[in-house]
This record gives C-alpha cells, sequence and structure tokens, in this order.
C-alpha cells in the first residue's frame, strides 16, 4: 500500500484523534496494521499514529518507541516533517527522568543536520546600516500564554531610541494581550498556515532584522527552530521558552544567568555561547487574571495541605515516592493535584498512577485543568515541585499568589529553572540537591507554621521587589546583551570574517 493509499485509510484514526478518543483511535489503528500491507514508505506514518494515540494516552514511553521509530524510519517521510517531529521529540525528552545531561545534549546535537541541509541567507554589512538596531522575536504567538508573560517587557518596554522591535508569530491568535503590544512593535507579522518555513523565513530576512530571538526553539513542533536554521538574520539567540540548547551553529548565544548556569558547569552542553544575565534570565509579569485574583488572608490549613499545578507529565514515580514520604510523615495533611495539561486521558492516568505508587488516596484530590485554577491557590499550604522537568511558569504564578514551594534543582539548564527564580525572589533555602533533602525541607515546612504564615504574607511583595520582576533593569540588561553582540557582529563583518 502507497504513502497516498495509507493516508487515506488512516483517516479515521485521525479523526477519533481529534475527537479526543485515543483509545479507540489506538484499536482503530491495531485493526488496520493487522489488515493492511504497507509499503516500506508509508512505515514512518504508522509509527507516528502509534506515538500520537500514546501521547494522548499519556504513556510516555509507548511514546517515546514509536516516536523514535518514525523519525529514524526515513523513507519516503517529507524531510520538514521529520524535523518538526525530531524538535518534538527533543522537547519531551525534558520530561524522562533516565534521560543523562550527556544524552540530552547529544540528541539535541544531531538536530544540526537540519540546518546544515538548510540554504542560509547571507547578511552583507550594507543591508544592515540602520538608524536603531531592529529586533526580532520568534514564537509561535504573541498572545496570553507563558512565553509571553516572559517575553512582554522586552516587546513593551525597550528604548526606541535605539532599538525597533518586529514580531513573527507561527500561530493565528491574538488577544487582549497581542492589541497592547500593537502599539510599541513596528511590525507584527503572522505567518498563514500555507507558507512553507523558506517562505516564511524570506519575510524576516527582507524586514534586515539584526538580531533574531528564538523564544521557543524546539516547543511546539520546533516551527521556529526550521526558520533559525535559514540564518535570516546576522545574529541569533534563543532562550525564555526553552530549556537546553538548540543544538546548532545557526545561534550564536542561549540566554541564562548565574543560577540556572554557573560558569563551566554545563557550558559543554550547549553549542551556543551561554549569555548570562547578571540576575534571572525570567522577567515575570503576571497575567490579567492573576491580577485579577482576589487576594485572601492567610491562615494555615487543618490538616497541611500540599499541592501541584503542574503538568501531570512532570509527575514521575520517583516524584510520588517523595510525595508518598512527606505525607506520611506530616499526619493527616492532604494534597491537591491539579493538571494543567488539557489532555482528554491525563487524570485518568494520574489515578491510575498514583494508585500504583501506593499514595493514599483517600488525602488526595486529583482536578483538570480549569479556568478558575487561580482561585485554588489559596488552599494549599505548600506547593510541591515537580523534577527534573522543574517549573517556570508556575513557579511564578505560585510565589506570586503567596504559596511557598519546596523545589528540586539539579545540574542542567533547564532543572534549575525553580532554582534560580527562587534564588532571585530570596527563597533559595527552599532549593534542594537532593531527593532526601526535597523530603526533608516539606516536613520541616510545613511543621513551622509561623515560617510557613510570614511566607505566604511576603511573597508576593517580595516577588514585586526582586530581579524577577524589575522590568527596567531586566530589559537594560538584555540591551546591552543586544549591543555586544552587534558589535562583535560587526568586527567580524568588517574584517571580511562574516556575510
Amino acid at each position: 500500500m502507497t504513502l497516498a493509499e495509507t493516508e487515506e485509510l488512516l483517516q479515521p484514526v485521525r479523526d477519533l484523534l481529534r475527537q479526543e478518543e485515543p483509545q479507540l483511535a489506538l484499536d482503530k489503528l491495531n485493526f488496520l496494521v493487522h489488515a493492511h500491507t504497507f509499503a516500506p514508505e508509508a512505515q514512518w506514518l504508522i509509527y507516528d499514529h502509534y506515538a500520537t494515540c500514546y501521547l494522548k494516552l499519556v504513556d510516555l514511553l509507548r511514546w517515546r518507541q514509536y516516536a523514535w521509530a518514525s523519525i529514524t524510519a526515513a523513507t519516503g517521510q517529507p524531510r520538514g516533517q521529520q524535523q518538526t517531529n525530531f524538535s518534538d521529540y527533543l522537547f519531551m525528552l525534558h520530561y524522562f527522568p533516565d534521560v543523562s545531561d550527556a544524552e540530552l545534549s547529544q540528541q539535541h546535537f544531531l538536530y544540526q543536520q537540519f540546518a546544515d541541509a538548510t540554504p542560509k541567507f547571507r547578511h552583507p554589512l550594507a543591508r544592515h546600516q540602520h538608524e536603531k538596531l531592529r529586533i526580532g522575536y520568534l514564537a509561535s504567538m504573541f498572545s496570553e500564554n507563558i512565553v509571553s508573560l516572559f517575553s512582554i517587557q522586552l516587546l513593551a518596554a525597550y528604548d526606541r531610541t535605539r532599538f525597533e522591535v518586529y514580531t513573527y508569530s507561527t500561530r493565528v491568535r491574538e488577544d487582549r494581550l497581542t492589541e497592547f503590544l500593537q502599539p510599541y512593535v513596528k511590525k507584527m507579522t503572522v505567518f498563514q498556515p500555507s507558507q512553507t518555513a523558506a517562505e516564511r523565513a524570506k519575510l524576516i530576512y527582507d524586514d534586515e532584522i539584526d538580531i533574531l530571538f528564538d523564544l521557543e526553539v524546539h516547543a511546539g513542533g520546533g516551527l521556529t527552530m526550521m526558520l533559525m536554521c535559514a540564518k535570516p538574520a546576522p545574529v541569533q539567540v534563543a532562550g525564555i521558552g526553552y530549556m537546553s540548547t538548540s543544538g546548532t551553529d545557526v545561534v550564536d548565544a542561549f540566554l541564562g544567568d548565574p543560577y540556572c548556569d554557573p560558569p563551566g558547569l554545563h557550558d559543554g552542553e550547549f553549542r551556543e555561547k551561554i549569555w548570562r544575565l547578571p540576575h534571572s534570565h525570567f522577567c515575570y509579569t503576571p497575567s490579567e487574571r492573576v491580577l485579577r485574583c482576589e487576594e485572601r488572608p492567610y491562615v494555615p490549613h487543618t490538616p497541611i495541605v500540599f499541592g501541584s499545578f503542574n503538568n501531570v507529565f512532570k509527575i514521575t514515580d520517583e516524584m510520588l515516592g517523595a510525595w508518598r514520604e512527606i505525607l506520611a510523615r506530616v499526619p493527616e495533611s492532604r494534597m491537591l493535584i491539579k493538571n494543567s495539561s488539557h489532555r482528554t486521558g491525563a487524570l485518568p492516568h494520574l489515578r491510575r498512577q498514583l494508585q500504583d505508587a501506593g499514595m493514599p488516596m483517600d488525602r488526595i484530590e486529583t482536578e483538570d485543568a480549569t479556568g478558575e485554577y487561580l482561585q485554588r491557590y489559596a488552599d494549599v499550604d505548600i506547593m510541591l515541585d515537580t523534577y527534573p522537568y522543574t517549573g517556570g511558569g508556575t513557579t511564578c504564578e505560585s510565589l506570586y499568589m503567596g504559596v511557598p514551594i519546596i523545589a528540586r534543582y539539579g545540574r542542567r539548564h533547564g532543572n534549575r529553572f525553580s532554582y534560580s527564580i527562587m534564588q532571585n525572589v530570596g527563597v533559595g533555602d527552599l532549593c534542594c540537591a537532593t531527593l532526601q533533602e526535597y523530603v526533608e525541607k516539606a516536613v520541616a515546612l510545613a511543621q513551622d507554621r509561623e515560617l510557613l504564615t510570614a511566607l505566604h504574607q511576603q511573597l508576593r511583595s517580595m516577588m514585586q521587589h526582586s530581579p524577577v520582576m524589575a522590568a527596567g533593569a531586566y530589559v537594560r540588561d538584555v540591551e546591552a546583551g543586544y549591543e555586544r553582540l552587534w558589535q562583535q557582529w560587526l568586527t567580524r563583518a568588517q574584517a571580511g570574517k562574516q556575510a
């Protein structure tokens, strides 16, 4: 059966997946695979459909098996599809505790083959003689989402005498945040679904962008990174919305800070140069929903309530073991686990995972993602962060809502997000280098009601007066970095070493 015939045959599977019926889709796929013989050129597509089914069923081990099989079955697979699937694979690897730091970076370095195969734009010095530096920001969307909340100040609070800002989004989605940003941005470009990656990159190139900042890298299918591969700007940087190296030499610098990226700790795991800001590489701006959320006077709950509002994919068996021990050592304590993944199968999977881990189900409340979840922060005394995929946006949100967090950190950039945020806010003592320290600090804080009350009362103010929310200083630090990177490029271009 040819690739085209296979595409047509699999349409009912895709229909069931769109209807959020992954188990029915998997059953249908199994039936079709057993009933038909497929050509080698179609095998990658079969694997790809299996991977999608298992991802929606929150079976990450089987997803990983089939996703890798699809990526490596190159016969008949469009290169753009393979590239997108590989970016998805790189993103998802961050959820797996068995993936070592070395393996993670080596897998990312394999992406260089896609960059090498992409024709590059040339940048003669004459094209970049602008009165102001042109900064382009590349993301899936510039509407309300966690990446926008970490980048809004770069788009609105920049020095208009020295810079012009352009935005490029891969998805057609606008809201009040988009409208707010429009007066501040020189030009907002929204790519159309029909446009190829080459056509999109050409639009950036035609704007003569000097420095292009990829805010998402391999997130969202790597649609932004695909454009970076064409080098549409002479200087390209990345970070904020991604947890690891781009894996390529088309990105010159990756944004970091002294806590996420202590000099020498993991520089070799980045193909780019790590560009360290003085304090925090995150600048958090609360959403309108957070700002509208009513503050309530805090009184510790009896019994104490722990919480986790992270994506269910982040909850590993190791974390559940730590949570089980914490609940056992804090008598009658309870836990609220609120899933944020918006996947149909996430909550049933979570409940099965909790039961298999021997968690005290009568003391645990599980809830799916809802628009009113912010109110639930008032029902939690202590948040328990996840690991190795730690919080970023959820960490900032929890601290701003006045709820302290116990967080574990490791050695790589992406599992030090909470550590960096909390060190900058002034609650780094709640961060832990080991799992046992994580348990001990959670138990100790639950037993210290005076400290717990003080943290709930002071955390928002501590956030507001920390480098994590010092928008003016943050933007000035980034702009100083832009000018250094630009001068370095100019020096090379004037010496005829770069075009």
